[in-house]
């Protein structure tokens, strides 16, 4: 793992992060989150998963 690939994924965890915060906030406020919010939340973890899925790849070839 590279230290780009470190901090793309800890990007993508930290914006995950704000959102669960947002979404506790909203709940707190008796809201609930927007699909939108949603969706985003999702990239974020879909992305650091490639991420990580593509670093293991990257071993399995060269080991």
């Amino acid at each position: 793992m590279t230290s780009h690939d470190a901090n793309l994924i800890r990007d993508h965890l930290t914006s995950l992060k704000g959102w669960i915060s947002h979404w506790q906030d909203d709940l707190f406020c008796k809201l609930v989150p927007t699909e939108s919010s949603l969706i985003l939340a999702k990239a974020h973890a879909d992305s650091a998963l490639t991420l990580l899925d593509r670093m293991e790849a990257e071993q399995k070839e060269t080991a």
